[in-house]
């Protein structure tokens, strides 16, 4: 997969803290370069710009933008507002991107307004309508302006999945999973939320 039908209308927002190693971020910017006309690398507040740069050296349609405040929503919101295409995907720096991945979920979004990404071997073998993956996920830009963004909260992909359901909006899974280089944060809370969404 070329992944180059969908060049025009996607960005692709990596929230980024300053004790990442810096090639996790190139090995996502060079993935996709074929699949998004926008990179926006979001950095925590307190990390040194220069210092983060050769994380993204090279590299072409990359901004690097500071984040305002402390959280990761907060990040991830400066992303979406930032973001100059209706398409957008939220990627955690630690995602093992593989080429086509970003075309898959581009492409479902033509027929949804936000799709999640699942983490492990295989996508869920049933379907699942609650869940926000923090580290993968796809959106429709104005959609998720329209009702509030990412939400703040101990756990913030699991705030946000019942933001979107209270809103009335599905989310649909993707039909592969994504591997991470490290374990994810709070298992427990995000797999509970996928089953009781509004707890």
């Amino acid at each position: 997969m070329t992944g180059l039908s969908f060049f025009s209308g996607l960005s692709v927002v990596i929230p980024t803290r300053r004790d990442e190693p810096p090639d996790w971020v190139q090995d996502i910017i060079t993935t996709s370069r074929n699949e998004v006309s926008e990179v926006m690398v979001v950095i925590e507040r307190d990390a040194d710009p220069i210092a983060m740069r050769p994380s993204v050296s090279g590299a072409e349609r990359v901004r690097v933008l500071i984040q305002p405040g402390t959280t990761k929503a907060d990040a991830l919101n400066i992303g979406l507002q930032s973001a100059k295409n209706p398409f957008v995907i939220f990627l955690d720096a630690d995602v093992q991107l593989e080429a086509g991945q970003l075309s898959i979920v581009r492409k479902l979004l033509d027929e949804t307004d936000f799709v999640s990404v699942a983490y492990g071997q295989r996508a869920p073998p049933f379907p699942v309508i609650s869940f926000v993956s923090g580290w993968f996920f796809g959106a429709k830009r104005s959609t998720f302006i329209d009702i509030g963004g990412w939400a703040e909260g101990y756990v913030e992909d699991v705030e946000t999945a019942r933001r979107i359901l209270q809103a009335g909006h599905t989310i649909r899974t993707a039909p592969f999973a994504v591997k991470l280089r490290r374990p994810v944060r709070n298992p427990i809370a995000k797999g509970l939320a996928t089953i009781f969404p509004n707890r």
